[in-house]
């Protein structure tokens, strides 16, 4: 249950531990979610100096600071709070295994997720439950929070006793309460008088606590309610007060806390919102005013759209909502009284001003540094986004909010690149938190979709697939249903083809087939086969094919696909480049090596010039014309080319990256082919460890790294090893791609043919026999 008092239990067992030098470091870690632990364990390396704190491979740092905990000769103390179930299992991946000089504490707010934790510990020794106060405590917490100390007479502890009973003992409405007396520099009894004045409201707040009264947004807490009629009171009651109290002292400061309220607690980045409003309050300045006879039809821009090109939703006019989308435009950036509260978060120091507002509230907890911040509990957050959805202004605040996400997103260089990626990763969190949040009655606005398809494109170029799919869908859904577009309308079609290259990367064939020939059909016929729209996706339908082992059919699509995009866009233009590399791909596995040579190099001349020796894309093209040379028994030139990529991709994408692994597989295949077994045995295992964490154990790529490590066993004399491996990489290839696939064909053969080389000659005709049908039908 949040409200506790379990993060300051930590807190002061942690100042108690420093004060008395039982622990030389400290390290406190929000553990929520996986990216917070990754970026708070990889950040003890720059706290304690480590030589590895610079490395470019996240990985690495991550091994780094776990090596650091279990070697270190100092004492230290590591606190993971608020830990939820779905880290459990990247905790038991990076957490220290050794080390008698260091201690961990984990809070956590349900015990089925403590349990889990300690599994296999002493469960008694290892968890402790947090249990509300008592009356007798939490009245002393009160006067404590008031500042009387045990300097109160009996007649105020009666008081404040009288006061716990009537808001309950839940520690942080008692805190909230008692800062509200220390601020107004008045007693208990005072303040008893005004939560009696103000109890009808409160009885009305408990709604608040009824999960269905949410609807859809009916997970809106992700913690157990299992508090008590009088607990909920004291949440609810303890915060009326003090919100009223900061709308009478500042009515911008409260604006300003609700609208924060939108983004993610744990850490809101000032610095973003300065950027966003910045840009908005720029363009507002310069837009007229909306009709007033478009009230809500029109989703008017609060960003210009950014230098580089990013395909932008279009609404057609004569579209009926059930639900508003609010959209700030000048007129209600005016009449909202909007322009004090961009003033406010332009300016440093009224920002600064506000934050110590809500600091001396006890309602937030300001973070100053390089990065400014500020840190919301989550149910003082919940209470105010219940009393923005009383105010009546709710659409405004959360159209703020959006505002200020999206107009700051803008500003990104490429987020596909990783020099990007840092940057583009702040803004995750909060894009989940805004959809999460969202008026039941409102739509989401253009913007926010077009930052949404980013976001997953993001995703998907780092390697976060089932990210990428979850993000990309609930976008194509809001296409065809919210904004009322269609099945075939152009940006429908947009969100459908990025959603298959998705399913593609994730080994989902039949999805991604299905998608790519509903966008074709629906490019073709609205802008003509020959339109670079329209291209694309045929490229990426023949990709498709690639993938499946059907080279006949990709070498088609690709040839077609080549000659529209040479004759609309040029022959040097980066998309006819893909598309040549990609005929390179096809006529490499179909033997012709010098085509695909001379294909190879013609794309790799026009990448190095257009986009630099280092891209990504110019390191695929030299990775591909590695692996075609080892295919060639060039060794000599194949091994210096893959290792050079191999270094960049580590350096740029991260060692367990699927793109890296592709490489390192290609590296892995040389040196068996080379008769270097051991180098390849390591490399191998690199490969299947990464794939299967990254992609899962059924994708393809993991399959056929399966199939390859068998071949290494197979040149290693491990027949047993080899043939186990087979046999794994075909039970899943069946599964996942059916008998008639071309890579469970292969499977199938090398499998029997292993059979044979035992002298297991029946188990291999039987085993053909089987497939032999699905073969002839591939």
């Amino acid at each position: 249950m949040p409200g506790l008092g379990k993060s300051q239990l930590a807190l002061q067992f942690s100042k108690l531990g420093y004060t008395s030098r039982k622990y030389a470091c400290i390290f406190w870690i929000s553990a929520n979610i996986e990216e917070k632990i990754s970026q708070g364990l990889t950040g003890i390396l720059d706290l304690v100096d480590d030589k590895d704190r610079h490395h470019l491979d996240h990985a690495v740092r991550l091994m780094a600071a776990r090596r650091w905990l279990e070697k270190s000769p100092q004492s230290w103390l590591l606190i993971l709070d608020d830990v939820t179930a779905n880290v459990i299992p990247f905790l038991r991946e990076h957490l220290p295994r050794e080390n008698i000089r260091g201690a961990i504490i984990i809070t956590t707010r349900t015990c089925q997720v403590a349990e889990a934790i300690v599994k296999g510990e002493d469960q008694c020794r290892c968890v402790l439950e947090l249990k509300p106060l008592s009356i007798e405590q939490s009245a002393m917490l009160l006067m404590k929070a008031a500042g009387f100390g045990n300097r109160g007479d009996s007649s105020e502890k009666e008081s404040a006793e009288k006061l716990v009973r009537l808001i309950g003992c839940l520690p942080l409405a008692v805190e909230q309460a008692g800062a509200f007396m220390k601020q107004k520099h008045i007693p208990a009894e005072e303040l008893q008088a005004l939560y009696d004045r103000s109890y009808l409201e409160n009885v009305s707040l408990l709604k608040l606590y009824d999960l269905m009264a949410f609807g859809s947004h009916s997970k809106i807490m992700a913690w157990e309610n299992t508090l008590g009629n009088y607990e909920k009171k004291s949440v609810l009651a303890a915060f009326n007060i003090p919100l009223q109290n900061l709308r009478q002292v500042s009515p911008n400061a409260c604006d300003l806390f609700i609208v924060l309220a939108y983004f993610d607690p744990e850490s809101i980045p000032l610095d973003i919102l300065a950027r966003g409003a910045e840009i908005a309050r720029s363009r507002l300045a310069k837009r007229p005013s909306s009709s007033a006879q478009q009230p809500n039809v029109s989703l008017r821009r609060a960003a210009a759209s950014p230098p580089r090109k990013r395909r932008k939703l279009t609404i057609p006019d004569n579209h009926q909502r059930t639900a508003s989308v609010l959209t700030l435009d000048s007129k209600l950036y005016k009449s909202c009284n909007l322009e004090h509260l961009f003033e406010l978060i332009c300016s440093k120091e009224l920002l600064r001003e506000s934050m110590s507002t809500f600091e001396e509230c006890s309602l937030a907890q300001p973070v100053y540094g390089k990065i400014p911040s500020v840190h919301i509990h989550d149910l003082i957050q919940l209470i105010f986004l219940h009393q923005s959805a009383k105010s009546q202004r709710e659409q405004e605040y959360y159209t703020l909010a959006a505002t200020l996400l999206t107009s700051a997103f803008e500003t990104l260089n490429d987020y596909l690149l990783p020099q990007s990626w840092a940057e583009c990763e702040r803004f995750v969190p909060h894009v989940a938190s805004l959809e999460k949040h969202r008026p039941l009655q409102m739509d989401p606005s253009r913007e926010f979709m077009d930052m949404s398809r980013a976001i997953a494109r993001y995703f998907q170029k780092r390697g976060r697939f089932n990210e990428a799919e979850a993000l990309l869908s609930r976008v194509l859904a809001q296409c065809e249903t919210v904004f009322g577009l269609g099945v075939d309308h152009l940006d429908t079609l947009t969100a459908v083809h990025t959603l298959a290259s998705i399913y593609s990367d994730k080994g989902k064939y039949g999805e991604a087939e299905r998608l790519y020939a509903r966008a074709l059909a629906g490019r073709e016929t609205q802008l003509g086969e020959d339109h670079p729209d329209a291209l694309m996706t045929l490229r990426d339908l023949a990709y498709l094919r690639y993938r499946q082992g059907n080279y006949n059919q990709a070498e088609e699509l690709f040839t077609r696909a080549l000659a529209g995009q040479e004759q609309q866009l040029g022959t040097e233009h980066l998309d006819s480049l893909n598309t040549v590399e990609d005929l390179a791909h096809v006529y490499g596995r179909l033997g012709t090596h010098v085509v695909a040579e001379s294909l190879y190099a013609r794309v790799l001349a026009g990448r190095e010039k257009q986009l630099g020796l280092e891209h990504l894309d110019t390191l695929t093209t030299m990775s591909s014309l590695g692996d075609l040379y080892r295919e060639q028994e060039k060794y000599d030139e194949a091994e210096p080319l893959l290792a050079r990529v191999l270094r960049s991709a580590e350096a740029q994408l991260g060692t367990e990256h699927p793109d890296t692994l592709r490489v390192v597989q290609q590296l892995a295949c040389l040196y068996l082919d080379q008769g270097k077994y051991d180098e390849a045995e390591t490399l191998h295992a690199r490969v299947l460890a990464g794939y299967e964490k990254q992609l899962g154990a059924e994708h393809p790529r993991t399959l056929i790294a399966v199939h390859n490590f068998a071949l290494l066993r197979e040149h290693q004399g491990r027949w047993e090893e080899a043939e186990e491996l087979c046999r794994r990489a075909l039970a899943g290839a069946e599964k996942t791609l059916g008998r008639s696939d071309r890579n469970t064909g292969i499977f199938v053969r090398y499998l029997a043919d292993l059979f044979e080389k035992q002298g297991n000659c029946e188990e291999a005709e039987g085993l053909r026999a089987r497939f032999k049908e699905a073969e002839q039908e591939a």
